[in-house]
């Protein structure tokens, strides 16, 4: 009969497939020990949550015994943050990785028996998943806060008209408001690809053997559940060879970040002296080391400059994923691993331009110069021509763009449009007049007048900025909720996790 007691204690090479000498003058002890050191912090707590969760099922699975499960599980509870140090100092160079690390300092403290808790499992699962997921969280946080910001003052600035641009060229006239709520519907649809790429990750992988399942009976919906995740994935090579978690939070935060960069730019040119529509306010502005008259929106600057590191990732993500074999390999794991530091980044990014958009100074009285001195009323001077005169729009259109011809040549704005110069225009076209009168034209031309008609669905008219805003603070306090009802899920799991470890130990 085996004697169980002695192969506890029987010490054994991880590396024994091929002798161990190569694997072992691999690292140095410091390098190794270093490398450990790095990792530990982050991951030691959570490879210690993992394994309560696999004791735990194998347990009441009647895979592992009670009692061996309650002296994995009460050793696993005696190791934290104040832990790693003596794990540290007891560094061996055979165990390279840092969960064969926290394995080989289980084995010194209870014997072999400390490795049953890799049984029907491989080493990966689900500890990325559990990273990305704890950088999703606060990112999400980021741009929940954000989207209210920008609702706020997309409600405060609903009256303030300016010029909308196409091309880089004044279109229709609008509002800061309607500008800024445009921005927030951007923002507003990451946030909720945001949502749908945490319940992408939020799905364990736990329990899948290496590609193929396990002969044991385990249960993978239990440590799912304790380790608060939404469910598991059944596919078991699935589990290991998928990369579409890291590229659908790629994909999310590039969604997220480039109408970011985008609206940057834009505020930065409208900050300059030739356009002077807006100002960063001194609080969050730089000065020049050598020009004393500098006011720079350098923020802006940082937030449009890192979008780029996004952008650059993306590609990365991609370039890395696409020839690696249908399976478990180093890269599946690392490709995940490299979304973190990028969400860090983005909710860093998030975070400054909450900053901004309360800091910014408009210029309303130059603003609406350019509304009404940059033709972008036009498009209403020929809806007025279809109204009043029952004109084709094709007919229309070609009266207002003689119109605007020869205001420019004469050196004159779009405020200088006149009955008469209307009728000039129209024979021009058709050969007769179209009498449009002094105050239909004043009407057409006047951008605070096309703002407030422009009441569609959609539209510019203040009104209707109001209702679309009321509504979005609907749909955001429905994500709070959500993004509430996520870490209530997270903290009960850790809860019930530690009722079941309390109740197999005794403790």
């Amino acid at each position: 009969m085996l004697d169980t007691n002695k192969l506890n204690q029987l010490k054994l090479d991880f590396f024994t497939r091929f002798g161990g000498a190569e694997q072992k003058e691999f690292w140095s002890h410091e390098e190794g020990k270093a490398y450990f050191l790095s990792k530990a912090t982050w991951a030691i707590p959570r490879y210690v949550q993992v394994h309560k969760a696999w004791t735990v099922m194998l347990v009441r699975q009647g895979i592992l015994k009670r009692d061996q499960g309650a002296t994995i599980l009460a050793a696993l509870s005696r190791i934290g943050l104040d832990t790693i140090p003596e794990m540290a100092e007891t560094y061996d160079r055979r165990y390279p990785k840092t969960l064969m690390q926290l394995e080989r300092y289980l084995r010194d403290k209870i014997g072999n028996i400390a490795s049953n808790v890799m049984l029907g499992r491989t080493l990966p699962p689900p500890h990325y998943r559990m990273m990305m997921r704890e950088a999703i969280l606060p990112l999400l946080e980021a741009v929940l806060e954000f989207r209210g910001t920008l609702l706020e003052y997309s409600e405060k600035h609903r009256d303030v008209v300016m010029p909308g641009y196409t091309h880089y060229f004044h279109a229709q006239p609008m509002t800061f408001g309607h500008y800024l709520l445009g921005f927030h519907e951007a923002i507003a649809h990451a946030s909720n690809q945001l949502e749908t790429t945490y319940a992408s990750v939020n799905r364990c992988d736990l329990g899948c053997g290496a590609l193929a399942g396990t002969s044991f009976e385990i249960d993978r919906a239990l440590p799912a559940r304790l380790l608060g995740f939404d469910g598991f994935i059944e596919h078991a090579n699935y589990c290991v060879a998928g990369t579409d978690q890291a590229i659908d939070l790629i994909c999310a935060m590039t969604n997220l970040t480039l109408p970011m960069g985008r609206t940057c730019t834009e505020m930065y040119t409208w900050c300059t002296f030739e356009w002077n529509m807006m100002e960063i306010s001194s609080k969050l502005s730089e000065t020049s080391n050598m020009m004393p008259q500098k006011k720079n929106p350098g923020l802006l600057e940082d937030i449009r400059s890192s979008v780029g590191y996004v952008m650059g990732s993306y590609n990365e993500c991609c370039a890395r994923g696409h020839n690696i074999q249908w399976g478990d390999s180093r890269e599946v794991q690392q490709l995940s691993e490299s979304t973190v530091p990028i969400a860090k980044k983005v909710t860093q990014l998030v975070q400054l331009y909450n900053k901004v958009i309360p800091e910014i100074i408009l210029h309303p009285e130059q603003m609406l110069r350019y509304a009404q001195e940059g033709f972008s009323t036009c498009s209403e001077l020929a809806a007025v021509l279809v109204r009043e005169v029952g004109m084709p729009f094709r007919v229309t259109h070609a009266i207002v763009a003689e119109v605007v011809r020869r205001l420019i040549d004469k050196g004159k704005t779009a405020a200088d449009t006149t009955p008469e110069l209307v009728d000039e225009a129209a024979v021009a076209i058709i050969g007769e007049p179209v009498g449009l009168t002094e105050e239909q034209i004043k009407g057409a031309m006047d951008p605070i007048v096309f703002v407030e008609t422009h009441d569609s669905i959609g539209g510019v008219a203040p009104k209707e900025v109001l209702r679309m805003v009321n509504e979005r603070r609907k749909d955001l306090e429905a994500a709070r909720r959500r993004q509430k009802d996520r870490l209530g899920q997270l903290e009960k799991a850790d809860q019930e996790l530690e009722a079941a470890v309390r109740e197999l130990i005794g403790g």
